[in-house]
This record gives C-alpha cells, sequence and structure tokens, in this order.
C-alpha cells in the first residue's frame, strides 16, 4: 500500500499525520509511507527522525491578509509547487493522498483529485478544528472523502460527498505513557508536588511564558506545586533559567522542548496551553483537566472554538490574554490545584470527550475507500 500525506507546517497539522503513519504502520506490514510539506515547517525538523517516511518538501506559502507583494510571491510559488507536486505523484503513485490541512496540502491534495479521474488514486482530507481552514473549505468539493474531529463542523462542508467524524488522532506515546517516578526524575521534577504542565504550542507563547517568569515569586511560594514550563521557539530557555537560579526559584523546571511530551503529561495534574486542536485532542485522550489560553490571532477565531466545545462540558476554564498579566495567572493555576474536587470532575469530562481510538476510526474509512477503488 503506497500512502501519501500532505501537510504541515506547525505541529497542529503534522502531529495528526504523524499518528496516522504510526498507525499504518502498526496496521499493514507493506506500507510505504510519503509526505509533502515545507522546508519551513516543523516536519522538516522531525521527519528525518523517521527514515521509514520519504519527505518531499515542495515550495510553497500562505497567503496573507493586506500584503498584497506576498501574496503575488505566494501565487507564483504555488505555480512552482504544482509542478513539483504533479512529479511527486507520477514518481510515488500513491494509492490514497491524505491531506492535513493547511496550504501545504492544497497542491497534493487538489492534483492528486484530478488525476484520481483517470487513475486508481483516492483523496482524503482531515479536519481538525472546530472551525474549518480555509484550504480544506475549497478542497471539501474535490474530493472522495472529509474526515472532521467535532461534529458540529459537518454544517461548513455543505459541498462535501461524504463526511465522517472520526475525531482528531494522537500519537500513540500520550496513550501509552504512565505516571512514574522516573517520569518525574527526568524532567527534575518532584512526585510529591502537584505538578502544572505549561505550553504554547509547537511554536511555544511568549505571552504564556512572560507570564510564567511575572509570576515566578508567587509560584515559589507554594511549596506543594510544581511548574514544568514548555518555551519551544519563543524565548532561550537559558534565559529565564538564569532568572530562576538568581531568584533561589527551584519548583519551576523550564525546558525549550520535551521530545517526550506524553510522559509530561501522564504527569501534569493541570495543562495550561493554547486551544490548538491538536493540543485538546492529546489532553481530553489523556482526560487532563486544562486552563486554556485561545491565541487570539487564529484565523477565524479558531481556537476560541475549540475551547468552547470543551468549556461547555465543563472540561477546561477558559481566559482571554489579558486575565493572564500582571501575576494573574499564578492566582487561577493556584485557585485550580487547590480545587482537588474541581479538577477530578474536569478530568472525568475530559477523558470522555477524548477520541483514543481516532487514528483507528482515520485508517479504517481510508481502508474502506482504498479497497471500494471507486469514488462514493
Amino acid at each position: 500500500m503506497r500512502v501519501l500525506i500532505a501537510g504541515g507546517g506547525t505541529g497542529g497539522h503534522f502531529y495528526p499525520a504523524l499518528a496516522i503513519m504510526e498507525e499504518l504502520t502498526k496496521r499493514k506490514s507493506r506500507v510505504k509511507l510519503a509526505y509533502v510539506g515545507t522546508k519551513r515547517g516543523i516536519e522538516a525538523r522531525i521527519l528525518p527522525s523517521y527514515p521509514w517516511i520519504t519527505f518531499f518538501p515542495i515550495h510553497v506559502r500562505g497567503l496573507e491578509r493586506g500584503n498584497v507583494i506576498q501574496n503575488l510571491q505566494s501565487l507564483l510559488l504555488l505555480v512552482v509547487s504544482f509542478m513539483e507536486t504533479l512529479l511527486v505523484l507520477l514518481r510515488f503513485r500513491p494509492q490514497v493522498v491524505i491531506g492535513m490541512g493547511g496550504y501545504a496540502s492544497f497542491p497534493a491534495v487538489f492534483i492528486a483529485s484530478l488525476l484520481g479521474k483517470v487513475l486508481p488514486m483516492r483523496t482524503v482530507i482531515h479536519e481538525q478544528n472546530a472551525v474549518a481552514g480555509l484550504t480544506n473549505k475549497i478542497l471539501a468539493r474535490f474530493v472522495d472523502k472529509v474526515l472532521i474531529s467535532y461534529p458540529q463542523t459537518k454544517e461548513q462542508f455543505a459541498s462535501a460527498r461524504n463526511i465522517v467524524t472520526t475525531g482528531n488522532p494522537i500519537r500513540s506515546e500520550f496513550l501509552l505513557a504512565k505516571r512514574t517516578r522516573a517520569a518525574y526524575e527526568r524532567f527534575g521534577l518532584s512526585p510529591q508536588k502537584r505538578t502544572v504542565l505549561v505550553f504554547g504550542g509547537s511554536n511555544g507563547s511568549l505571552s504564556i511564558t512572560n507570564a510564567i517568569r511575572q509570576a515566578r515569586s508567587e509560584i515559589a511560594r507554594h511549596n506543594d506545586m510544581q511548574v514544568l514550563l514548555v518555551t519551544g521557539g519563543s524565548i532561550d530557555s537559558s534565559i529565564i533559567e538564569s532568572e530562576l537560579a538568581r531568584a533561589g526559584i527551584t519548583n519551576i523546571v523550564v525546558k525549550s522542548y520535551i521530545e517526550r511530551m506524553g510522559e509530561a503529561f501522564a504527569i501534569a495534574d493541570l495543562i495550561v496551553s493554547r486551544a490548538g486542536a491538536t493540543t485538546l485532542a492529546e489532553i481530553t485522550s489523556c482526560g487532563k483537566p486544562a486552563l486554556l489560553i485561545p491565541w487570539g490571532g487564529a484565523t477565524d477565531g479558531h481556537q476560541w472554538e475549540n475551547a468552547r466545545v470543551l468549556n461547555e462540558e465543563r472540561a477546561c476554564t477558559i481566559v482571554g490574554e489579558s486575565d493572564i498579566l500582571d501575576r494573574r495567572l499564578a492566582r487561577l493555576i493556584e485557585q485550580m490545584v487547590k480545587d482537588e474536587q474541581g479538577l477530578n470532575l474536569m478530568a472525568q469530562n475530559s477523558m470522555r470527550l477524548g477520541s483514543r481510538h481516532a487514528a483507528a476510526s482515520m485508517l479504517g474509512e481510508i481502508m474502506v475507500l482504498v479497497d471500494g477503488g471507486v469514488r462514493t
């Protein structure tokens, strides 16, 4: 079986794709995998660690509202990416092309949908967010099947032939990781303290990171609590480590990146994060209570919509950017951590919303399409 997946740029698009590829290799002994993305995206950094996935980088860039010159350049690059992608498809000859959203997925899925009229090549797209992205909205009318994470997203794909709710797949490490003493020690944390995991997505969040820096004295006063702060690319973690060392603060541990994020989730009693779709899929599949700070710059406010889905089911608390300033984030965290009954209820609701078998569901839908050999 030959499968090509397209998308990336951010972890929200890439990590679900990685989860699908993991599931494929577990269930199919003879599967060849290829990935189309960009050299600038997270896929270019992560895929070299997966030699069994062939990576085809293309020259494509997204549109930016109000930037006429850059958008003209992006349109020119789109023509180039069509040529590059056509060569990839003819060379690799996939049986199915799966688009995971974002501008990097458009050339491969669109051209594959045209080739599918004369070749045995099927097309699928997956939408991670509650609010569908522009690329997927355009592609929906051309592909064989649309897979969505939230049932309420279905109405946004009126032109689609076939829509199935599967949930958003997460990597197996999140499902297999356990709360062990070794996991605490690996991060330099204590098993005797409540652990708060704070991060801002695959690229980090400077505002969330700075909110923790501003609140470090308040956090230090709580001997029964510790914070694991993941900065991503928002700031050099050594700067914060130096600040903490000078202040003698030991209950805040800073990491620029965590390889074993599943273990970090396993030991977390509370997660403080943005509200990207993949992050929320990981939170709910692990059954974790969350304090969500949606990024206001997300297209069409989709992070707020993602968060509202959880909030309506009492699986999280939502706050805006302004609510974490002036050391208020520390007070919010303290209130939630002290409310053990509230945390437990939130965790139960979170687990109920989780789609632990989303990867298997997606693969099942894909196999039905490929084995059928005809358009639905």
